[in-house]
């Protein structure tokens, strides 16, 4: 995959493929209709590993790899998670606040020489529903849950950085969007990736 092909893109489509011992992610590029366009990347999450660490690649066949993210801690709400290219060159990093998402899941995000940045549900109503879905009669048992949209901005900028939708789909599926043309792609994927594979825990 060429790095500045892909970093040049605006919008990205994340496909989940759910298999018995892994959460399976397939990424697009997005068709000028809005449909999926040829994969570009491509992770695989092993489910109830005590640390978590997910390869991002640029296919299925696992070849090569783009970049990944690793938490530093084992099992640990606060766990930050440090996201490298294929070469071990630093990226960025990422970890949830624990506290504020009690309420509405909240994110922060970093990266080398440049403010800090949190994500944010969007929908207060949105977030509060959510976490009530389950236990609702007759429907949170039967129904997919709420969608969620988080948008990423800077600390004291407020300039966005990236959004991330999931959409209503027979399996999850998220549209990943970055306004700002800095932001390196497989740092917001490899985000976007992690906020399904662990948003709640």
């Amino acid at each position: 995959m060429d790095i500045s092909l892909l970093q040049g893109q605006h919008q990205l489509i994340i496909r989940q493929n759910f298999r018995l011992i892994v959460n399976q992610y397939v990424v697009h590029l997005v068709n000028p209709d809005g449909t999926h366009g040829a994969v570009v990347a491509y992770a695989q999450q092993k489910r109830g590993k005590l640390k978590e660490e997910v390869i991002l690649y640029t296919d299925d066949t696992k070849q090569y790899e783009l970049a990944r993210f690793k938490a530093r801690q084992v099992i640990d709400m606060h766990a930050q998670h440090d996201v490298t290219a294929f070469d071990g060159t630093p990226l960025g990093m990422f970890s949830k606040n624990f506290r504020k998402s009690l309420l509405r899941s909240t994110w922060h995000l970093e990266r080398p020489g440049v403010e800090r940045a949190t994500g944010q549900e969007r929908s207060l109503f949105g977030a509060i529903l959510r976490r009530v879905w389950g236990f609702i009669p007759y429907i949170g048992g039967y129904l997919p849950a709420p969608t969620y949209h988080f948008d990423f901005a800077g600390d004291d900028t407020k300039t966005p950085l990236l959004h991330v939708e999931r959409q209503m789909k027979l399996r999850d599926q998220y549209m990943v969007t970055f306004p700002d043309p800095t932001l390196d792609r497989r740092l917001g994927l490899c985000v976007a990736v992690a906020m399904d594979a662990i948003q709640n825990r």
